[in-house]
C-alpha cells in the first residue's frame, strides 16, 4: 500500500470521531478555496436493494469522473448503511454484494489518480469480508471504538485523539493533565468535547495551556452533560416517558431554571434549522445548497450555525436529528414555553415541574382529526 493512500474508510459508531477524521481528510486533499465545487458528497444511506445499488452506482460515476476546472477532487461516499456486516436488515441482497466486491476489485486494479481522493464512512463494516480485504492493501482503513474494548483500552484510545479535539479549541495540556481529564471526565467524545468548550471559555484569550488546577476547578465528574443530551434525545423523539427518565436527576436538584435555559436554545436552534430545512438551503444529510440566497447565508452564519461557522459535519447532522420531528410552528411553540417558564421561576415560587409541563406539552404529538358523521 502506497505511504500516502488517496482511497480512506472510517468505520465507527462514534459519529463525532468518523466526521471530524472524515474533514480533516477532505481539508488536507482540498484546498479551502476549492472544496464547494471539488468535494462530491454521495449519500450512503440507503434501505433496499435498488436504493443502494443507485448509491453505488452514484458514487462510482463520481470517482470515474475525473476533475474538470478544478485541479483535485474527492469523493465522499458518506453515512453507507449497507456494507457488508453493517446492514440494519439483515444480510446484504446478492446482488449489493456482488456490486461492492466488484467495486473494490476496479478500486485494486485500476488505482486513482493521485489527484483524486475517494473517502468513505460507514458505522459498521465486516472486516473479514472480501470488500473489506480488498480495501486494506489499497486504502486508508480506520475502525473507531470497537465494542468490546476494556476501560484501558478507552482510555488509550482517548489519549491518542485528545489531542486532535484539544487543538479544535486551540487548547493545549499541561504534562499529566490530559490523563486528569480524561480521569475526570471520562472516555465519551461527546463528553470530551462539551468540556474542552467549557474549559476554551474558562481560560478565555489570555492562554491556551489547560492545567491540572484547571481541570479541577472546571470539568465535572463524568461531564455533566451525558444527561442533558438524555434530554435532548427524549424531546427529539417526542417520548413522554423518556423525557420523565431524562429529567429525573435534575428535578430533586430544583434545576427547573438549568433546563429551560438548556431547552430554550434547543428550540432555538432547531427553528435555524427547521427553517433551513423548510427553504431547501439545507437538506436532511446536512448539505448545503449552492442556491441560498447570501442574505440568508449570512444570517445563519451569524446565528452559528451557516455552512462556514458550524463547527463540524456532527454539529450540524445533530441539529437535523432535532428540528425535522417538529414543524416550525411547533418549534416556536416550544421555545416560547421554555421562556415563559423560565421567567416564572425565576420571579414567582414555581417549581421544576412547570418546566417539564411545558416540555411534555411541546413534545405531545397533534391528535390525527376524526371524520365528522352525519
Amino acid at each position: 500500500m502506497a505511504d500516502k493512500p488517496n482511497i480512506h474508510v472510517l468505520v465507527g459508531e462514534d459519529s463525532y470521531l468518523v466526521e471530524a477524521t472524515a474533514r480533516r481528510i477532505i481539508n488536507a486533499a482540498v484546498p479551502e478555496d476549492l472544496r464547494s465545487t471539488a468535494v462530491e458528497t454521495v449519500s450512503g444511506a440507503a434501505d433496499n436493494m435498488e436504493t443502494q445499488l443507485a448509491s453505488l452506482r452514484e458514487c462510482i460515476a463520481s470517482v470515474q469522473t475525473p476533475p474538470f476546472l478544478d485541479p483535485v477532487k474527492l469523493t465522499w461516499w458518506r453515512g453507507v448503511t449497507f456494507l457488508p456486516g453493517g446492514g440494519a436488515g439483515g444480510r446484504l441482497a446478492e446482488d449489493v454484494k456482488a456490486a461492492l466486491e466488484k467495486f473494490s476489485e476496479d478500486l485494486a486494479a485500476n488505482p486513482l489518480p493521485p489527484n483524486q481522493t475517494l473517502l468513505i464512512t460507514a458505522t459498521k463494516l465486516l472486516m473479514t469480508s472480501i470488500f473489506a480485504k480488498r480495501l486494506k492493501a489499497i486504502a486508508h482503513v480506520v475502525e473507531f471504538g470497537g465494542g468490546g474494548k476494556g476501560n484501558k483500552e478507552k482510555m488509550q484510545d482517548a489519549l491518542l485523539r485528545l489531542p486532535d479535539l484539544a487543538d479544535d479549541e486551540k487548547l493545549t495540556f499541561a504534562p499529566g493533565a490530559d490523563r486528569e481529564f480524561l480521569a475526570k471526565v471520562g472516555t465519551d467524545t461527546r463528553t470530551i468535547v462539551s468540556e474542552l468548550q467549557k474549559l476554551r471559555t474558562y481560560l478565555g484569550t489570555e492562554r491556551n495551556e489547560v492545567t491540572a488546577a484547571d481541570v479541577a476547578e472546571v470539568t465535572c465528574v463524568g461531564g455533566d452533560e451525558p444527561e442533558l443530551w438524555a434530554i435532548h434525545d427524549a424531546v427529539s423523539q417526542r417520548s413522554p416517558a423518556a423525557l420523565l427518565k431524562a429529567v429525573a436527576p435534575f428535578e430533586k436538584d430544583g434545576a427547573g431554571i438549568l433546563i429551560a435555559t438548556v431547552m430554550e436554545k434547543y428550540f432555538r436552534e432547531a427553528l435555524v434549522c427547521r427553517d433551513a430545512l423548510d427553504h431547501g438551503w439545507l437538506d436532511k444529510w446536512g448539505r448545503w445548497s449552492e442556491k441560498t440566497p447570501p442574505a440568508a447565508r449570512a444570517a445563519l452564519d451569524a446565528a452559528g450555525f451557516g455552512p462556514t461557522t458550524a463547527k463540524s459535519p456532527w454539529a450540524v447532522k445533530n441539529a437535523i436529528k432535532r428540528a425535522l420531528p417538529f414543524t416550525l410552528t411547533e418549534l416556536r411553540v416550544g421555545r416560547y414555553r421554555m421562556l415563559t417558564a423560565r421567567e416564572k421561576l425565576v420571579s414567582s415560587d414555581a417549581d421544576s415541574s412547570l418546566v417539564v409541563s411545558e416540555l411534555l406539552r411541546s413534545i405531545s404529538k397533534p391528535q390525527a382529526s376524526k371524520p365528522r358523521t352525519k
